[in-house]
């Protein structure tokens, strides 16, 4: 994207005036300056995507959870939903809503980029909020099926056990080798190393079925049936063989994560905040990533799902950022990132000279600024490779800002993540 002088200046002055300048990205300040965020959601929003180009910035995952804490408090949103996984969320929700289990030890499981303090404090505060609403408690939800454990089988059996119990020796028959033990990954590879894969999928689906088919006013059901078809899930994400444009089978995710996060939303009620990265949340329906050494991959995004599901009910706030450092995984020095130069979009995000921003892309632009936001678009997109010497090649490309988002918050400078040192302290004191 290239903006002549005369197009960069009308679009920097655009910004200066419609932007809401941010003050803090402490979590536990005031929420006055994130305030104006409501008027823009509007009174149809029942899920939003909350999406950074990195997971190592502090700034941007504290002014994420500033974003939870307005819209759980302000706006009545109850299901705070991570790409993390379903059992996992599981186990983080059973914390939240009543204090039983160690979100710290729960956390060491989850991917990388959620093992840090910011992530723990949400959980925490979540869990405050709920001491203090105990009739109406925001939950937490995981919304990926890479490693579900056991406890979605037990959730499953349990169930058929109580409701069909003529059925039992059926399902287990379905779930026989497939039930992983605690060590999910090897069981993984134990499954990609199979000779024939499809027959394990298979008896997955054929649970499913076979859970589906028990009527469906039983008590449990709908959960029933949500996590057999999670396991489902996960048998046909890790039934494939690596291509070299999605090695890791990131087409089926986006879908299962939209499909996991619309099933809570419509089978609970919830207003919900989705909280990933932009790659995920995005209304990205061709969105390209480019993460070198991997080469470009172009497919849909769960943000492009859930526009199509909910329409203007989904709305798509992105976060972005112009340069600092940030975490990278274990002990690793943090990645220095430079300023943003064209063609990036935070180059022309930043040259308004405000520190931290809301910005409103809706409503009828002047012409330079229009072009703008229509234009296919470059926006950082940093993962825990990273190489500054070859700063433009990490990026995010392949759709324009309005067609990605309808907000955007963007954040000059960042500084790293902060991991979890492990302090031992929340469990016993958060009940």
């Amino acid at each position: 994207m290239t903006l002549s002088p005369d197009g960069r200046t009308a679009v920097t002055e655009w910004i200066k005036e419609m932007a809401h300048p941010l003050t803090t990205a402490d979590p536990s300040a005031p929420l006055d300056d994130l305030r104006p965020l409501l008027s823009m959601l509007g009174d149809g929003a029942s899920v939003v995507g909350c999406g950074a180009g990195t997971r190592g910035a502090h700034e941007i995952l504290a002014l994420q959870a500033r974003l939870a804490r307005l819209l759980v408090v302000e706006a009545g949103f109850r299901a705070v939903v991570l790409d993390q996984d379903w059992t996992l969320g599981v186990g983080l929700d059973e914390f939240v809503r009543t204090g039983t289990g160690d979100p710290e030890a729960l956390l060491a499981r989850a991917e990388p980029f959620s093992r840090t303090e910011e992530v723990l404090e949400l959980l925490e505060w979540m869990r405050t909020f709920n001491m203090a609403h105990p009739g109406d408690p925001v939950r937490f939800v995981g919304v990926s099926p890479h490693e579900v454990r056991g406890s979605a089988y037990d959730t499953v059996v349990d169930f058929v056990r109580r409701a069909a119990p003529d059925r039992v020796a059926e399902l287990e028959a379905c779930y026989a080798g497939l039930r992983p033990g605690d060590d999910v990954r090897s069981h993984t590879r134990r499954f990609r190393d199979l000779p024939a894969r499809t027959v394990w999928v298979d008896r997955a689906r054929a649970a499913h079925a076979l859970v589906a088919g028990v009527p469906a006013e039983r008590d449990g059901h709908a959960w029933a049936v949500q996590n057999a078809r999670l396991i489902v899930q996960y048998y046909e994400l890790h039934d494939h063989d690596q291509q070299p444009l999605d090695p890791h089978n990131m087409a089926q995710f986006e879908r299962f994560f939209a499909e996991n996060l619309a099933w809570w939303h419509e089978h609970t009620g919830h207003k919900a905040l989705f909280w990933s990265s932009s790659s995920h949340t995005s209304n990205g329906s061709g969105r390209a990533m480019s993460f070198p050494p991997n080469p470009v991959r172009v497919s849909r995004n769960a943000g492009s799902y859930l526009r199509d599901r909910f329409g203007p009910r989904y709305t798509s706030i992105g976060l972005t950022f112009d340069h600092g450092e940030l975490a990278t995984h274990g002990d690793a020095p943090p990645h220095q990132v430079p300023n943003a130069t064209p063609p990036f979009a935070e180059s022309v995000l930043s040259a308004s000279g405000i520190s931290a921003f809301l910005l409103d892309l809706g409503g009828t632009p002047p012409p330079p600024v229009a072009e703008w936001l229509d234009e296919i678009s470059r926006l950082r997109a940093i993962g825990p490779r990273y190489d500054p010497d070859n700063d433009a090649a990490h990026h995010m490309t392949g759709g324009s800002l309005a067609e990605w988002f309808d907000i955007v918050v963007h954040c000059r400078r960042v500084t790293p993540a902060r991991p979890i040192r492990n302090t031992g302290r929340r469990a016993a004191v958060l009940r």
